[in-house]
Parts: C-alpha cells; structure tokens; sequence
C-alpha cells in the first residue's frame, strides 16, 4: 500500500495562531482533581482502528485522542454509540448527543454547532478492486470534471452521512445514482470485493486496517486518488460549554498535538504506513 503522510503544517499553523488568544483569555488551571462537566460523546462500535468496542469497552485511536483532550480539558465523557454519522448528526441537533469527533467543518453544519479547533488531518482514498485495471497515477488531485470523465457511471460505495468535499458532492449531484451509501467499512469493501461496486470512498488508515485482512488483502486495492483531505474537529451543541469552557478545550487540542501526532505515527506503523 503507498504510504499516506498527513499534512501536520496546516493544524500546527492554525492552533499556534490562537494560542497566545486562548492563554491570555483563559486563567483556570487545568489540573482539576474532579471533572466539572460530562460530555455525551457519540461514537461507533465499529470504525476500526478509530473506535471499535470490544469487551464492552470502547478503544481506537480516535477513543484515544478524545480521552486524552477530555481528561486534558478537565471534562469527564459518557459514550452514545449510533451506528452512522447520520444518525449522529440527528441525535446532535435532537440535544441527546453533545460532542461528535472527526467532523469536518461545513457552512451548513454551522448553522447548528460549534466546532473547536482542529486537531488532525483526515484523508479520504479511493480504493478499488485488484482486478480493476484503471491507471491512477495522473488522478492525485481529483475533481469533480476528472471524476466526471474518468470514472462514468461507475459505482462509488461511501459512508452514510459523511462529507467528502465540494468535489465529490458536485459530481454526486450529478450522478445520484452512482453514490451506494452504508454504515460501515467493512459493509463498503464487501460491495468492491463482489463487484457491486466500482470503487469506495474510505479513510485511509482504515482501509490499512481492512486490507491486513484475508478476505480483502488479495480483491482490494488503494488507489493515488486522494478524494478528500481535510482537518477534522470536535462539533459541540451551540451554548453546552462557556465561552471558558470552549478555550479550556480549545487549549487542551494545542497542549496535546504533538501526543496526537504521534499516537497516529504508532498507528501508520502498525497497518504498514510507515
């Protein structure tokens, strides 16, 4: 599999510029023996390596970075498990969620939440069946007008209720039917290893962890297409945290970056990234 490098200039440049704001704005001390708030965290039992529950425990990378800027923060957490980002985002808006991870920020989601800063890069890859002959070299920048002329009426499978960037929904919007959504990863990689889809639309690191499997490591394949790349935040329920509050965490993503970063270098280690 090629190696996938996350962009860190983008987030670094971003929180360093708040963070004198938020250390002068901000006086509490952050070393708190009891937490002040409970946060309901939606999460998935099945993401892997991000968030799986196994046990009944919940564990992932992304369970990890979340404990560490919540404990950080000075904020205990109570998990709600939902099986799609849609579902999610409706529990959010209906106030029986109060924190969604790994959200992209989007014009229209502001409307109804508020985002902290960001805190790591998601990259969404095109992956494909080993049989599927295309040449992808020449995509590494897809567009809609590439994704348009290049892949037709293919069949593209893509997680429900996510956000893959104003490319993709402008040829979404133009082939409705080419777009199969599902739950889940593993649901997706069985539509390309059947061949009732052309493609899947999948977090980079995931599909390392699905392709270190038997029943896909020899049917599926990751493409140089890059569909979307972006960095992700914490989408909270507009007025959950104070103005305080929200520089409290906001402050706790600074102080943790380089904890984030190098949790996720343990992870591209262990699905072969690094």
């Amino acid at each position: 599999m090629n190696r996938t490098s996350l962009d860190k200039r983008g987030i670094r440049f971003y929180t360093a510029c708040m963070y004198l704001y938020i250390l002068m704005m901000s006086s509490i001390s952050y070393a708190q023996s009891e937490c002040e708030k409970t946060l309901r965290v939606s999460t998935s039992g099945n993401w892997p390596p991000y968030s799986q529950r196994i046990d009944g425990q919940y564990v992932g990378l992304e369970i990890e970075i979340v404990e560490l800027i919540l404990h950080e923060a000075g904020f205990c957490w109570q998990y709600v498990e939902l099986p799609s980002s849609s579902r999610a985002f409706k529990q959010f808006q209906e106030s029986q969620v109060d924190l969604i991870p790994a959200a992209s920020f989007t014009q229209s989601r502001r409307k109804y939440a508020e985002f902290s800063l960001p805190y790591r890069q998601e990259v969404m890859l095109l992956f494909a069946h080993t049989q599927n002959m295309r040449e992808f070299n020449t995509l590494k920048n897809v567009s809609a007008s590439a994704l348009l002329s290049n892949f037709g009426d293919n069949l593209f499978a893509v997680s429900r209720g996510s956000v893959y960037g104003q490319h993709f929904a402008n040829f979404r919007h133009s082939c409705e039917d080419c777009v199969v959504e599902t739950n889940f990863a593993d649901e997706r990689f069985n539509l390309v290893k059947k061949k009732r889809v052309e493609y899947a639309v999948e977090d980079y690191l995931t599909g390392a962890y699905l392709l270190q499997k038997a029943e896909y490591s020899e049917v599926v394949k990751p493409t140089s297409v890059r569909v979307y790349e972006n960095p992700i935040h914490y989408m909270l329920r507009p007025g959950m945290l104070t103005e305080m509050q929200l520089q409290r965490l906001n402050l706790a993503i600074i102080k943790s970056i380089e904890q984030i970063e190098h949790l996720i270098d343990e992870y591209q280690k262990q699905y072969g990234l690094k």
